[in-house]
């Protein structure tokens, strides 16, 4: 990884793991985030947050003698707490449904499996400044806490991610004004409610899917795996599932070595993220299309790189499995 533009972001990071604490400041250090402040519990953050300003935390789930969900909770409710409305992303080897949903009432804004690739924890917090700093330009998060306003200085200004930006940097689509599965509006747009078991499926699924685009392993039996996933987690969306069958025919047709590969794996990730904090009108559903038929023709332009008789692919529609003819499915 190479060394990025610094950031003035102050980040603070709860993990009981010493290894995984130095390996997560190391992480962000060589990503560009400015501070990183590091402690080994919920008693510790809890310390360390009555003293100073963060503009976001990384926390464990179990830890003692304070865990993440007693932490958070005192975050988001103690008079003594000087910013409640702090971003926060929680870390888990245990991400279960149950975990997930138990971390998001807690009032999480993100969750994450471990071990995370450096590159998706980037993304992440990526999203949820994004996320909240739009709500400052909205009304919806000045800052304030029991010790007044947060000065300006102290807050993540636009744009301060830049410096931990994947190589090359990811396209962003702009922020859906309501998320599908409505929660406090503090919260990351992609973030479902706790009681959509099918939100939930499908954040999980996008979680395995970054991992396994991150961590690719060479028979690429997690990036299926991840497919298999997201093909059950969409099923009865018209619109995700018509990404996730593009994604499908991405790893079926495009070889893996063929440049711009990867790049097209997470373009579906990006639109199918942006697509679970959609409110679903009329709008955000003809963004959606125009994301399918981009999407659609980026694979047919990375598999015809390949296969010269691919360009016989219906538009709108999908080639048949290998083996067979394009033009006739014979």
């Amino acid at each position: 990884m190479t060394k990025r533009l610094p950031s003035p972001l102050k980040i603070l990071i709860a993990d009981d793991n010493p290894l995984l604490q130095r390996a997560l400041k190391d992480m962000l250090g060589l990503w560009g985030v400015g501070q990183i402040i590091t402690v080994a519990n919920g008693q510790e953050a809890k310390e360390a947050l009555r003293r100073e300003l963060f503009d976001l935390m990384v926390t464990d789930w179990v830890m003692e003698p304070v865990g993440g969900a007693q932490l958070i909770r005192w975050i988001r409710q103690s008079p003594e707490s000087l910013r409640p409305k702090m971003p926060i992303i929680v870390l888990t080897a245990n991400a279960d449904l149950a975990t997930v949903r138990s971390a998001w009432d807690a009032g999480a804004d993100s969750v994450l499996a471990k071990p995370v690739p450096a590159a998706t924890l980037a993304r992440r917090i990526d999203a949820v400044l994004t996320r909240r700093e739009a709500a400052v330009r909205g009304g919806g998060d000045d800052g304030a806490g029991p010790a007044g306003p947060r000065p300006e200085s102290a807050r993540p200004p636009s744009g301060a991610l830049s410096g931990i930006s994947p190589p090359g940097g990811t396209a962003r689509l702009p922020p859906p004004t309501l998320p599908l599965a409505a929660g406090p509006p503090d919260r990351d747009a992609a973030t479902p409610r706790s009681d959509d078991p099918q939100r939930l499926r499908l954040m999980l699924a996008l979680d395995r899917l970054e991992a396994a685009i991150d961590r690719p392993d060479p028979i690429g039996s997690r990036l299926r795996h991840a497919l298999s996933d997201l093909q059950v987690a969409t099923a009865g969306e018209s619109a995700a599932s018509s990404i996730v069958a593009s994604l499908s025919t991405c790893v079926t047709w495009v070889e893996p070595d063929v440049e711009g590969y990867a790049d097209a794996l997470q373009a579906h990730a990006a639109a199918l993220r942006w697509l679970a904090g959609s409110d679903g009108g009329a709008q955000a559903m003809a963004v959606a299309l125009c994301l399918i038929r981009t999407l659609r023709a980026s694979v047919r332009t990375l598999a015809a790189r390949g296969q010269g008789d691919f360009g016989g692919w219906p538009e709108g529609g999908n080639p048949p499995p290998p083996g067979k003819s394009p033009l006739t499915g014979r």
